[in-house]
């Protein structure tokens, strides 16, 4: 072969070398093997695939997260509730005691604590009413603020008011009345409407696997609607912000209106220790159920890593060894084209 044939081929070589050796730069740089899924010929199928799985556990993932986040703000609340509720059924208790003195005080508690068990269940997380149902831009206790003046207290109070010796029960009895007749509910027009038989919300946590995790202001863990823990906090908290010295001369009357308020104010904090558990043992499934797609997507990856990614030692070593042969083509290149030139000069 001549000296100007060897040239032009060791040029074709060497425009090879500097494909390749930009190949290896841009994997080094970047640490993939190449930009476009076709480069890498038959993996390209198993790289979409593995993206595509990845990305499905990941937004399960991302869901338990806010699904987690929801459930942790409303074991909060439930919390807060059962406190607020154990306390009063407490001090109903002890009033019994005292006649007339403290009556003032406790309605005043009841009174402040009624305003806050409203606020409570009015509990918004990311926007959304926790208590409210499918209805997650309604307030599931309308007018929470003036609750103490509202419709169901205001009717209670009316009926407080004529209590006497014996009309203890039956003034009870009408307080469940008030609190479920839809002119004076404190619930909202959807929970008491279309919002009672729904299901409770849910999360799809896995491929054909949801888990419910609603809690509801107007019902309890067993869908228990007239008698739930909400509806028997605020009206029990009613009757007795409505209390007034002259309902403590009802002699045995008074002491029967603040027992069956305390033993109905004790079965909301069993139906709240009861949503609570309920909540948590799917706040649990949920839980396991990130776990198991975080734990599967770091497996994912792997594999991923195993079909996109190069092995930058490696990458790094073939780059160096391409850039001496470039080199050396080099001067072989420039030794050719010296002699060729000598030879024409002679």
């Amino acid at each position: 072969m001549s000296i100007i044939g060897t040239v032009g081929a060791l040029a074709v070589d060497q425009a090879q070398l500097r494909a390749r050796l930009d190949t290896l730069g841009r994997q080094v740089t970047t640490g993939q093997k190449s930009a476009l899924y076709g480069d890498l010929g038959v993996e390209a199928r198993r790289a979409l695939d593995l993206r595509g799985e990845i990305t499905r556990r990941d937004s399960y993932a991302t869901a338990a997260d806010r699904a987690l986040g929801r459930a942790a703000t409303a074991q909060e609340v439930l919390g807060r509730l059962q406190s607020l509720t154990s306390d009063l059924a407490t001090e109903a208790l002890r009033a019994r005691t005292f006649g007339a003195t403290g009556v003032t005080t406790l309605a005043s508690i009841a009174r402040a604590g009624l305003e806050e068990v409203a606020a409570l269940l009015n509990t918004r997380h990311s926007g959304e009413y926790l208590f409210a149902g499918s209805d997650i831009s309604g307030a599931p206790v309308p007018g929470a603020d003036a609750i103490a003046n509202g419709p169901m207290a205001s009717a209670i109070a009316a009926e407080v008011a004529t209590l006497n010796a014996t009309n203890a029960a039956a003034i009870l009895g009408a307080s469940v009345t008030t609190a479920t007749d839809p002119a004076t509910s404190p619930f909202s027009a959807f929970l008491e409407g279309a919002g009672v038989a729904e299901a409770r919300r849910a999360i799809q946590v896995a491929d054909g696997e949801r888990v419910s995790l609603g809690v509801l202001a107007n019902r309890d863990s067993s869908d228990e609607v007239n008698a739930s823990w909400g509806r028997e906090i605020l009206r029990g908290f009613a009757i007795l912000a409505s209390l007034t010295p002259a309902q403590a001369s009802a002699g045995e009357g008074y002491q029967e209106l603040l027992q069956g308020v305390h033993d109905s104010l004790t079965a909301a904090t069993q139906g709240l220790a009861a949503e609570q558990g309920t909540l948590g043992s799917a706040e649990r499934r949920i839980e396991a159920a990130r776990e198991r797609h975080r734990d599967s997507m770091v497996v994912l990856r792997g594999q991923l890593g195993d079909v996109e990614e190069v092995d930058l030692a490696a990458a790094s070593s073939a780059m160096r060894q391409m850039q001496s042969r470039l080199e050396a083509s080099y001067e072989a290149t420039g030794m050719l084209s010296r002699l060729s030139l000598a030879s024409l000069l002679r």
